[in-house]
């Protein structure tokens, strides 16, 4: 088995040799040929992939990108194997269920085997896989995605016991030849990253208490923010239960902090603290071990001067190799905190919804910038 493998290394170095000897022998060839003709050779060109997911309708995979809500891909599906055109974000136990991935890819080569990792939650403002069930252990859907062009992954999943219920549903591509990878190990960010999509909506009754998670650093800031949607963005949603239910004409337009009454579902969480505010709460993490706030955004700033000088064809993410490793070891030091909130009772007939943006908004950030987020339609009863 090791004589194979050498041999199999040897025949590959080779191979590599040989590549290279050829590109040095055509570029001075087109060298030679254009000064004959007193012109500019062409540029060298490389060819590569662009494997991505969409977190908006628009998105062509251009990060980073930010004050766009990224919480609700429309290139992940959730549905019953009994109907796989009734998407849904509620899970029944003993239910199976179809999660369908479109992989796009704007490079110049194909992605022969793109690969899909799934990770299932409770409804969640920042994402950790740590923190989340991976669904795709061992059993990893992919698929042959041509260049310039799309195709889709799809897995099988029946809900245990103990995941029913209102969840939120990310999905992480990767591909090792061509090499397409996440930028992180543990925290998932599609505003980062155009390897990851999310998908955060979830249907509840007013008159409901509902439970999510703040995913943070040691040391953070945020406003958890609650915006009520507009009808014509509430439509915009093209969710199916939409089309039995109807824009409440009347609902309450600010205010909503205090109509909530978001609270820590464990007082007294250790660095943790809490502070009402008109439209939400403001939270506060606190550790001395933990890297410093100042430190954070820093580091922060700097992946996206890398990342948008990579968009724009300056630099190349290997180059950066030191930078990445630091910010991995930034987000290795995310936790976890639980809060409960109450829906309040609108007045909604049987018929009727409003939607609602539950928003996580990172004050470390100049100005303020939007991290995460949870979509909820709340439906009269």
């Amino acid at each position: 088995m090791q004589e194979t493998e050498n041999a199999a290394a040897g025949y590959i170095r080779e191979l590599q040799k040989v590549r290279l000897r050829y590109r040095d022998e055509a570029l001075a060839e087109l060298q030679a040929l254009f000064k004959r003709r007193d012109r500019k050779p062409p540029e060298e060109f490389h060819d590569s992939s662009f494997l991505y997911m969409r977190s908006y309708d628009a998105d062509i995979g251009v990060r980073p990108f930010s004050g766009i809500g990224h919480w609700f891909s429309p290139d992940i599906t959730l549905s019953p194997v009994t109907s796989v055109n009734a998407y849904t974000t509620s899970l029944v136990a003993g239910d199976t269920y179809l999660i369908r991935c479109s992989l796009r890819n704007r490079g110049d080569i194909a992605v022969p085997s793109a690969k899909v990792e799934l990770f299932l939650t409770d409804p969640t403002l920042g994402f950790d896989t740590r923190f989340a069930a991976n669904l795709t252990l061992g059993r990893v859907p992919s698929a042959w995605v041509p260049a310039a062009s799309s195709a889709a992954a799809e897995f099988v999943y029946t809900v245990p016991p103990t995941e029913s219920g209102h969840k939120c549903l990310f999905a992480r591509s990767f591909s090792f030849a061509p090499l397409e990878l996440p930028i992180d190990d543990f925290q998932l960010d599609p505003r980062l990253d155009r390897h990851v999509a999310q998908l955060n909506l979830n249907i509840v009754g007013q008159s409901q208490s509902y439970s999510f998670n703040w995913v943070h650093a040691p040391n953070a800031r945020h406003r958890l923010e609650l915006q009520p949607l507009q009808p014509e963005a509430l439509l915009g949603l093209r969710h199916p239960v939409l089309a039995d239910v109807k824009p409440a004409a009347d609902f309450p337009s600010r205010g909503w902090g205090r109509l909530a009454s978001i609270q820590l579902k464990e007082p007294g969480t250790d660095g943790v603290g809490v502070r009402e505010a008109r439209e939400g709460v403001s939270v506060e993490s606190k550790d001395r071990e933990g890297l410093d706030m100042e430190a954070q955004r820093e580091l922060n700033t700097a992946v996206r001067k890398v990342l948008h000088a990579v968009n724009a064809g300056e630099t190349r993410m290997r180059d950066h190799r030191d930078l990445f490793a630091r910010f991995r070891a930034m987000n290795r030091q995310a936790r976890r905190s639980t809060f409960t909130m109450t829906i309040p009772e609108l007045g909604l007939k049987p018929g009727e919804a409003v939607g609602l943006e539950l928003r996580s908004v990172d004050e470390n950030f100049e100005p303020p910038e939007i991290v995460g987020g949870i979509t909820l339609i709340i439906v009269g009863g």
